[in-house]
């Protein structure tokens, strides 16, 4: 019986421990931060970050495509261990959630469908030129918030996802719309129909603080354990180039903070 035992301890300690999963959310709608491929595989900015997190935690990445909205509340519910989803750091979603450092910035921009709104050199002429016209933003997302505040003349439209908002923009049932600089520039690209254009300076947290202080990963408030490893690999990813190199390979441009 001894030697029984002994062999199985032997065996149980030469076989591989299983990994750890970490599940992980993302809004796949919104390129080049984090979308679906025609295979139907997400792929972006925040896809090869987060896997690349895992990796450095030793942990197996497992994927779940929520919509945007929804993403603080399933985090606070427990169904995921993680949000990754270009969600910018706040005071007021600390009040709900927990952030790991930031990992990358994105500045914001005004944009429409055609050239109506022409040159606009400042904010004060971008004020005016969005008086009373309709603007569209994603839901929960923290440009409804500044439209709302710096733009209080403006009809604001939420969408669930950022390709309705292109849409509505291309068919001409929306004047404008606010979304990351970057993200204009996908969007563009995939949409040439909607012929979008950005106009006015563009929004930074310098002027606009609802910005927020970069981008980061969102973890339960009380799992601090998670965000210190999770930390401690983001730290390790941006001093050895990888968040510049990914940056550089989505966005065209170093993103990091």
């Amino acid at each position: 019986m001894l030697k029984s035992l002994t062999f199985i301890t032997a065996l149980m300690m030469a076989m591989p421990a299983s990994a750890e999963t970490l599940r992980l959310a993302t809004s796949a709608d919104y390129p080049p931060w984090e979308s679906t491929n025609s295979a139907g595989e997400m792929v972006g900015f925040d896809i090869d970050l987060g896997n690349a997190i895992c990796k450095k935690i030793e942990a197996d990445c497992e994927w779940t495509n929520q919509a945007y909205d929804g993403l603080l509340p399933a985090l606070e519910a427990g169904q995921y261990d993680a949000i990754i989803s270009a969600i910018s750091i706040t005071d007021e979603r600390r009040k709900r959630i927990g952030f790991s450092v930031p990992y990358a910035q994105a500045p914001a921009s005004f944009g429409a469908s055609g050239d109506a709104f022409g040159e606009i050199a400042d904010r004060q002429a971008l004020e005016a030129a969005i008086d009373g016209k309709t603007v569209g933003v994603q839901g929960s997302s923290l440009f409804e918030g500044l439209v709302a505040n710096h733009f209080p003349e403006a009809k604001i439209k939420t969408y669930e996802r950022a390709d309705q908002i292109v849409a509505d923009l291309g068919l001409g049932r929306l004047d404008a719309a606010v979304m990351e600089s970057t993200t204009w520039t996908s969007m563009a690209e995939a949409n040439p129909k909607a012929d979008l254009t950005t106009f006015g300076p563009t929004l930074t947290f310098a002027e606009y603080p609802e910005l927020g202080e970069g981008i980061g990963v969102g973890f339960q408030k009380d799992n601090t354990e998670l965000k210190a490893r999770v930390d401690a690999a983001i730290m390790e990813l941006l001093e050895d180039g990888t968040v510049a190199e990914l940056s550089q390979t989505w966005f065209g441009l170093d993103a990091t903070p």
